[in-house]
């Protein structure tokens, strides 16, 4: 039986990152990288990400499926403006963890999360009109 777990990322999650993102890019998944990663540039950005998080200008969610990560979620504040109260959606699963209940799962963890911890009233997100997976979930 799979062990299951939906948890804030890590840095020692890096390599497992690197390896969703880029199966994603070969799938030619509808996610904003068009190219596969470096483990350099993972890096900077799971940084970066972690500093959104601590700095509360981010919260992100993975689904960790017996320690390695098949699944993330993020919403970011657009601005810290007149805007601060909307955040911005990303969401990405992998092949082998898709048809589960786990995207669904994720989508409520990471806007219950959101409008807790970011404050956010408003959370929006682009989808691609041929990503059928992903409007159906939203």
């Amino acid at each position: 039986m799979d062990k299951i777990t939906f948890r804030e990322p890590r840095i020692s999650d890096l390599k497992s990152i690197l390896e969703m993102i880029n199966s994603l890019v070969e799938e030619k998944a509808y996610i904003v990288v068009q190219k596969k990663l470096t483990i350099r540039e993972e890096r900077d950005y799971l940084k970066n990400v972690i500093k959104e998080i601590k700095n509360k200008s981010s919260v992100y969610t993975v689904i960790d499926i017996n320690g390695k990560v098949r699944g993330n979620a993020r919403v970011s504040l657009v601005d810290s403006g007149p805007r601060k109260h909307v955040g911005e959606l990303g969401i990405s699963i992998m092949k082998e963890a898709r048809g589960k209940g786990l995207g669904e799962k994720l989508f409520k963890k990471i806007i219950e999360k959101a409008v807790k911890e970011l404050k956010v009233k408003i959370i929006t997100l682009y989808v691609v009109s041929e990503n059928k997976i992903a409007i159906n979930l939203y």
